[in-house]
């Protein structure tokens, strides 16, 4: 046991700078990484906190062990898996300390299905990705030095072989990649927005948008939809948020037809908007806007705008609408069926046993 003591205290004894930087990281990560990893949850989310405190322990095991065995038996191998180690353990520390402290100070807080949680902002996230592309490349130079690959990188075989196959995938993640930055900087779309896709038939919650993909909670079904980033550039998108006083403004049409008086279909939208009002999904302080948006083959469609109370309920305070309607038509005598256009000489229908 003496032996083996003087054997690891000789060892200890040629440490040099890196070593003792080495083990410093180890130290610190045993130490304060349950506190980063908790503060991390405490802002976004407490299962992705746990997971990346997992990830934590189990790099700086591999760390310590490699470290270990380069020291003790002085494996040259050991000591460049060490320093990998190192280096990636210690990008992947700073990635997410960086990312908290940005977060904490340039997100914003709402709440989301009724859990708090501090959202990114298109500035937080714009910087987010300029500081982890400069530690990704910080890192890569840093590998490049411990594996000793600067001469391999200088051939223009391996700089040829990057550029070709940069070129061949370019249309499978560059469209995406830069649509996602392009929605990312602009800052119209944000975690938690509610948003209509009317060309895909989509009405959700943004939960996420990546680098090459974002996740859409659908209103409906509740099922998370991943829609490529390109698919936001190309198409019509509805945010239902905006800076105005009155609030977000939704509408419902219903098709009526020509023998029925404006005033009476005016006096029938109104009571559906004021029964809307007593559920609580509509606001009552601003008024609704009953008008006449179209004169067709087969009817007048007419539409009835209220101002939302919650863009998250948009589903919902439509179906109360529709439901409103649709228990009302008979006080009104307005039909919601589809208008006929067709005419019969004697002024009537035939009936069934009549058609045939």
């Amino acid at each position: 046991m003496n032996e083996i003591s003087q054997i690891v205290a000789e060892h200890l004894k040629i440490l040099g700078p890196l070593d003792y930087f080495t083990l410093g990281v180890n130290f610190f990560i045993l130490v304060f990484s349950k506190k980063f990893a908790n503060h991390y949850g405490g802002i976004k989310d407490e299962n992705r906190s746990r997971i990346r405190l997992r990830i934590l322990h189990c790099g700086n095991f591999l760390l310590f062990a490699t470290y270990l065995v380069a020291v003790v038996f002085e494996f040259r191998l050991a000591v460049s898996f060490s320093q990998t180690f190192l280096v990636i353990l210690a990008s992947y520390l700073l990635i997410h300390f960086v990312e908290a402290v940005i977060l904490q100070k340039y997100g914003k807080t709402r709440t989301i299905e009724e859990v708090t949680r501090t959202t990114e902002t298109h500035t937080s996230r714009t910087l987010e990705l300029v500081v982890c592309a400069i530690i990704f490349c910080i890192a890569t130079v840093l590998l490049i030095n411990i594996w000793g690959f600067e001469d391999w990188l200088q051939t223009t075989s391996v700089l040829g072989f990057l550029a070709l196959f940069v070129f061949a995938t370019k249309e499978y993640w560059a469209g995406d990649f830069l649509s996602g930055i392009i929605l990312i900087g602009q800052g119209r779309i944000e975690r938690g927005d509610v948003i209509i896709v009317k060309e895909d038939g989509i009405s959700g919650i943004v939960l996420q948008i990546n680098g090459l993909q974002t996740i859409i909670r659908d209103l409906v079904d509740g099922h998370d939809i991943i829609l490529p980033n390109y698919k936001l550039r190309q198409s019509r998108v509805d945010i239902l948020k905006t800076d105005l006083r009155r609030g977000v403004r939704n509408h419902v049409d219903f098709m009526i037809g020509y023998g029925t008086a404006s005033d009476k279909v005016n006096a029938f939208l109104l009571e559906v908007w004021e029964k809307a009002v007593a559920t609580g999904l509509v606001h009552k302080d601003v008024n609704a806007v009953i008008a006449l948006k179209e004169s067709g083959d087969h009817g007048n469609r007419w539409r009835v705008s209220y101002t939302l109370k919650s863009p998250h309920r948009l589903i919902e305070t439509k179906n109360a609408i529709r439901k409103a309607a649709y228990d009302l038509q008979e006080k009104h005598g307005i039909e919601l069926a589809t208008p006929s256009t067709i005419r019969f000489p004697d002024g009537h229908f035939p009936k069934a046993d009549e058609q045939a």
